[in-house]
Parts: C-alpha cells; sequence; structure tokens
C-alpha cells in the first residue's frame, strides 16, 4: 500500500512540474503590412531614359539629415551622389532630387540611402528605384531546382 502511494504521488509532482503553459506570439492583423524601422521617409519619382525625378517625403522631423545617391546593376549616377547633407527636415516636408545616370545593363537600380537623427535617434532607409525592364546582368551562376521543387542559386 505504501508502495503505491509513493508511486502515486511521484507521478504527480512529475506531472505538476512539467506543466507547460502555451505562449501565443502576437500576429499582425490580415492584410496590414508590418515594416522595419528605419527613417520616416517614403520615395515617389518619374523615371526617364537618363534622369529620374525624386520626390523624398519625410514622415517625421528630424535633424542632421542626409541622402546620398548610387547605381547598382548596371547603373552609374552621373549627377552628384550627394543630394543634401546635414539638413534639418519637418514632418510632411518634401524633398526633390533629379538624378542623372547611365546604363550598362538592360536593368539595373538607383538606390537613395537616408540618414539622420529622428525622435532623437539615429535611423537609416534605403530606398530602390527599378531602372530598365530586360533580363537581369547575368553573374555568372547557375539556377536550378531540387527534388523538392526550391529554386536554388549556385555560384561559381
Amino acid at each position: 500500500m505504501n508502495h503505491l502511494l509513493i508511486s502515486l504521488s511521484t507521478l504527480f509532482l512529475l506531472g505538476a512540474c512539467s506543466t507547460q503553459k502555451e505562449t501565443k506570439v502576437p500576429q499582425p492583423a490580415p492584410g496590414v503590412a508590418t515594416v522595419k524601422p528605419g527613417a520616416p521617409t517614403t520615395l515617389e519619382f518619374e523615371l526617364g531614359e537618363r534622369s529620374a525625378k525624386l520626390q523624398l517625403r519625410f514622415d517625421g522631423a528630424g535633424e542632421n539629415v542626409s541622402a546620398t545617391i548610387s547605381g547598382v546593376g548596371g547603373v552609374s549616377v552621373t549627377s552628384p551622389v550627394e543630394a543634401f547633407s546635414g539638413v534639418s527636415v519637418r514632418a510632411g516636408e518634401v524633398r526633390p532630387i533629379e538624378v542623372a545616370f547611365t546604363r550598362s545593363a538592360p536593368r539595373g537600380h538607383l538606390v537613395v540611402s537616408v540618414r539622420g537623427t529622428f525622435d532623437g535617434s539615429t535611423h537609416a532607409r534605403v530606398h530602390t528605384v527599378a531602372v530598365g525592364d530586360g533580363p537581369l546582368p547575368d553573374d555568372g551562376s547557375r539556377r536550378v531546382v531540387t527534388d523538392d521543387g526550391d529554386a536554388v542559386k549556385l555560384m561559381p
């Protein structure tokens, strides 16, 4: 009888020690996009054959704000790469930026990098603008599909 009571007590204690609470991770509501924290900016653009008119909108006030323009994937910026540096901006302010560029590939990107102090913290954001609509430049890699259907890029 004592063995039975000891066994039942042991099982009860083990069960009490191993109970787990279900932890739920909060999920965003359906249809709501999540945005990484960064400089509070949005970019609108009008693209020409060799130039772009950019409208950089600041959704929050900032200090010591800088913006630089560069190109990747066969796009080279021929206008000054520093659009502005060390300026203060107001929430809702729009800064126009004229960009001249050349292309050595059918498709590439203009890159706008913004950095500054917003709400007392340094934040940055990178915007890209696709230039051209041709195929991507060949980077020497080979693409294969695994037996599971996953696309894999094999680098040289």
